[in-house]
Protein backbone atom coordinates (compact mmCIF):
# COMPACT_ATOMS: atom_id res chain seq x y z
CA UNK A 1 0.00 0.00 0.00
CA UNK A 2 1.10 3.35 -0.86
CA UNK A 3 2.16 5.63 1.82
CA UNK A 4 -0.60 8.93 1.51
CA UNK A 5 1.61 12.06 1.64
CA UNK A 6 1.35 14.87 4.12
CA UNK A 7 -1.74 17.21 4.04
CA UNK A 8 -0.77 21.49 3.88
CA UNK A 9 -1.54 23.06 6.98
CA UNK A 10 -4.91 23.90 7.11
CA UNK A 11 -4.55 27.72 6.72
CA UNK A 12 -2.58 27.42 3.58
CA UNK A 13 -5.48 24.46 2.13
CA UNK A 14 -8.08 27.56 2.84
CA UNK A 15 -5.87 30.48 1.35
CA UNK A 16 -5.33 27.85 -1.65
CA UNK A 17 -9.13 27.18 -1.65
CA UNK A 18 -9.98 30.37 -1.78
CA UNK A 19 -7.42 31.58 -4.67
CA UNK A 20 -8.79 28.40 -6.43
CA UNK A 21 -12.53 29.85 -6.04
CA UNK A 22 -11.41 32.80 -7.87
CA UNK A 23 -9.86 30.89 -10.65
CA UNK A 24 -12.93 28.79 -11.23
CA UNK A 25 -15.27 31.93 -11.13
CA UNK A 26 -12.99 33.59 -14.04
CA UNK A 27 -12.73 29.91 -15.76
CA UNK A 28 -16.68 29.85 -15.42
CA UNK A 29 -16.55 33.64 -16.79
CA UNK A 30 -14.41 32.78 -20.02
CA UNK A 31 -11.35 34.58 -18.38
CA UNK A 32 -9.31 31.30 -19.09
CA UNK A 33 -5.79 33.88 -18.35
CA UNK A 34 -6.86 35.39 -15.52
CA UNK A 35 -8.09 31.91 -13.94
CA UNK A 36 -4.76 30.30 -14.94
CA UNK A 37 -3.25 33.53 -13.43
CA UNK A 38 -4.76 32.69 -10.32
CA UNK A 39 -3.81 29.50 -10.24
CA UNK A 40 -0.59 29.96 -10.48
CA UNK A 41 -0.32 32.24 -7.25
CA UNK A 42 -2.42 29.01 -5.72
CA UNK A 43 0.78 26.92 -6.80
CA UNK A 44 3.32 29.48 -5.10
CA UNK A 45 2.09 29.20 -2.01
CA UNK A 46 2.33 25.30 -1.94
CA UNK A 47 5.78 24.70 0.13
CA UNK A 48 9.11 23.42 -1.78
CA UNK A 49 9.70 20.28 -2.57
CA UNK A 50 5.97 20.39 -4.02
CA UNK A 51 5.85 16.91 -4.61
CA UNK A 52 6.42 15.86 -1.13
CA UNK A 53 2.66 17.10 -0.10
CA UNK A 54 -0.48 15.87 -0.93
CA UNK A 55 -3.36 16.73 -3.33
CA UNK A 56 -3.10 19.92 -4.53
CA UNK A 57 0.66 19.98 -6.37
CA UNK A 58 -1.07 16.91 -8.51
CA UNK A 59 -4.36 18.44 -8.82
CA UNK A 60 -3.13 21.87 -9.51
CA UNK A 61 -0.50 20.58 -11.98
CA UNK A 62 -2.59 18.41 -14.13
CA UNK A 63 -4.89 20.48 -14.74
CA UNK A 64 -2.13 23.31 -15.83
CA UNK A 65 -1.45 20.80 -18.82
CA UNK A 66 -4.99 21.18 -19.70
CA UNK A 67 -5.39 24.86 -19.43
CA UNK A 68 -2.28 25.36 -21.16
CA UNK A 69 -3.49 23.04 -23.74
CA UNK A 70 -6.96 24.96 -24.48
CA UNK A 71 -4.22 28.11 -24.30
CA UNK A 72 -2.54 26.20 -27.47
CA UNK A 73 0.88 26.95 -25.66
CA UNK A 74 2.82 23.70 -25.84
CA UNK A 75 5.96 24.88 -24.26
CA UNK A 76 4.21 25.09 -20.87
CA UNK A 77 1.83 22.32 -21.80
CA UNK A 78 5.35 20.18 -22.33
CA UNK A 79 7.09 22.04 -18.98
CA UNK A 80 3.91 21.07 -16.74
CA UNK A 81 3.96 17.58 -17.96
CA UNK A 82 7.28 17.02 -16.64
CA UNK A 83 5.92 18.82 -13.53
CA UNK A 84 2.80 16.90 -12.93
CA UNK A 85 5.04 13.42 -13.71
CA UNK A 86 7.25 14.99 -10.78
CA UNK A 87 4.63 15.36 -8.33
CA UNK A 88 3.03 12.32 -8.82
CA UNK A 89 6.31 10.44 -8.46
CA UNK A 90 6.45 9.25 -11.93
CA UNK A 91 9.30 8.92 -13.30
CA UNK A 92 9.02 6.29 -15.61
CA UNK A 93 5.74 7.89 -16.69
CA UNK A 94 3.84 4.80 -15.87
CA UNK A 95 1.06 6.54 -13.74
CA UNK A 96 -2.35 5.88 -16.27
CA UNK A 97 -3.68 9.83 -15.38
CA UNK A 98 -0.20 11.08 -16.09
CA UNK A 99 -0.17 9.69 -19.69
CA UNK A 100 -3.59 10.12 -20.58
CA UNK A 101 -3.25 13.81 -19.25
CA UNK A 102 0.02 14.06 -21.70
CA UNK A 103 -1.59 12.34 -24.60
CA UNK A 104 -4.89 14.02 -24.75
CA UNK A 105 -2.82 17.49 -24.35
CA UNK A 106 -0.26 16.31 -27.65
CA UNK A 107 -3.34 15.25 -29.46
CA UNK A 108 -4.98 18.04 -28.74
CA UNK A 109 -2.60 20.06 -29.72
CA UNK A 110 -1.83 18.36 -32.92
CA UNK A 111 1.57 16.50 -32.33
CA UNK A 112 -0.19 12.96 -33.65
CA UNK A 113 3.42 11.54 -33.54
CA UNK A 114 3.47 12.32 -29.50
CA UNK A 115 0.12 11.06 -28.47
CA UNK A 116 0.49 7.97 -30.47
CA UNK A 117 3.86 7.42 -28.88
CA UNK A 118 2.18 8.09 -25.65
CA UNK A 119 -0.83 6.19 -26.41
CA UNK A 120 1.14 2.85 -27.31
CA UNK A 121 2.29 3.32 -24.01
CA UNK A 122 -0.53 3.16 -22.04
CA UNK A 123 -1.90 0.19 -24.50
CA UNK A 124 1.09 -1.64 -23.47
CA UNK A 125 0.72 -1.20 -19.98
CA UNK A 126 -3.10 -0.90 -19.33
CA UNK A 127 -4.31 -2.52 -22.77
CA UNK A 128 -8.11 -1.53 -23.76
CA UNK A 129 -8.81 -1.03 -20.28
CA UNK A 130 -6.71 2.09 -20.69
CA UNK A 131 -9.41 3.57 -22.69
CA UNK A 132 -12.89 4.62 -21.52
CA UNK A 133 -15.47 6.95 -22.27
CA UNK A 134 -14.82 9.96 -24.09
CA UNK A 135 -10.50 8.18 -23.99
CA UNK A 136 -12.10 5.54 -26.26
CA UNK A 137 -11.71 8.25 -29.47
CA UNK A 138 -7.49 7.77 -28.42
CA UNK A 139 -7.71 3.60 -28.80
CA UNK A 140 -9.28 4.39 -32.12
CA UNK A 141 -6.87 6.71 -33.32
CA UNK A 142 -4.14 4.55 -31.89
CA UNK A 143 -5.28 1.39 -33.54
CA UNK A 144 -5.94 3.14 -37.12
CA UNK A 145 -2.32 4.40 -36.71
CA UNK A 146 -0.95 1.43 -35.84
CA UNK A 147 -2.14 -0.31 -38.90
CA UNK A 148 -1.25 2.81 -41.19
CA UNK A 149 2.95 2.41 -40.22
CA UNK A 150 2.54 -1.45 -40.45
CA UNK A 151 3.73 -2.59 -37.04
Amino acid sequence: MMNRKPELDTNTRSTIDAILKESGDRYSAGDLKGSLDAALKAWSLIPDPKNRWDYYPQSLSAGFVQDYTDLNDKANVEKWVAIMAEMYDDPNHEDHLVLMTEGEAMFKLGDMQRAYYIFARIYELYGSKGFAGEQLAYLEFYQKEKVARGE
